[in-house]
């Protein structure tokens, strides 16, 4: 499969989970691949096992990263084809125990840092249309809880809802630029931010600081059995529904929220 020969791919978040899985698809399907991640460190590692892959570590809350992010694509690459706006990270709690650093950081992450990417791509965008035969391709990332909400998940489900308006907003704004813009809303994926534990969730390290993470075996169960496939999607799912709105067959999808989900409706 090389339907993606000479594409250029921006994937952020791209050290763990679903975007090392999305940049080693793309790499698979013929894509040179800038992976970003908040850690240098894993960033590196994904690069080094992608052919022709670029690590490019940035905290995307910086309020320039978004530019320099799209800045060293388009100096490595001399352009970029695909954008898919993939980072991000959980902090759950009831509204009455919500901080406004908890609101603000859900929402920054999962909104302001794909707006702030994609401003800095519609500015060089602009300047370089092609031709109607050369479709470029934004792929934001969402969830069922931005479509459906959760409890306990109230800044997450606000910033993917966000997501949504994004998308279909620019999907109008770029269709004179021959760039279609999606987003792929997926439910419960077998990553760390889903990883199982007995009693106590388990504990993930953002900036320093801890936040708790994972599903119950009970929950993971509960989403298994609510969904007619039997089971919680893997990294590998969720990176091949990503990989159908970069391939060329979507060409003419655009301004639609595909729901990634195993079956489960709500």
């Amino acid at each position: 499969m090389s339907n993606l020969q000479g594409k250029f791919a921006l994937v952020t978040g791209a050290g763990r989970g679903i975007g090392a899985a999305t940049a080693k698809k793309l790499t698979d399907a013929g894509a040179r691949v800038l992976v970003n991640d908040l850690d240098a460190d894993v960033a590196q590692q994904v690069a080094d096992e992608l052919p022709g892959a670029i690590a490019y570590p940035a905290d995307l809350t910086e309020l320039d990263a978004g530019d320099r992010l799209v800045e060293a694509g388009i100096e490595a690459f001399g352009g970029l084809d695909i954008i898919v706006n993939n980072a991000g990270y959980i902090w759950h709690s009831a509204i009455h125990n919500m901080s406004d650093e908890q609101w603000d950081a859900m929402l920054d992450i999962h909104v302001s840092a794909q707006f702030r990417v994609l401003r800095a791509y519609g500015r060089w965008l602009r300047g370089n249309a092609d031709s109607s035969s050369h479709v470029r391709k934004v792929v934001n990332i969402s969830s069922t809880m931005g479509l459906h909400g959760g409890a306990t998940q109230l800044a997450y489900s606000a910033g993917k809802a966000a997501v949504v308006g994004l998308t279909r907003t620019l999907a109008k704004e770029w269709g004179r630029f021959n760039v279609t813009v999606n987003a792929v809303a997926f439910g419960a994926i077998d990553t760390r931010l889903t990883s199982p534990y007995e009693t106590e969730p388990n504990i993930s390290m953002v900036k320093g600081q801890p936040r708790k993470v994972g599903l119950s075996h009970q929950q993971i169960e509960q989403a298994s059995l609510a969904s007619p496939l039997g089971r919680i999607g893997t990294a590998e799912d969720a990176a091949n529904a990503i990989y159908l709105m970069c391939a060329p067959e979507s060409n003419w999808i655009t301004g639609e929220v595909i729901l990634a989900s195993g079956g489960v409706r709500s």
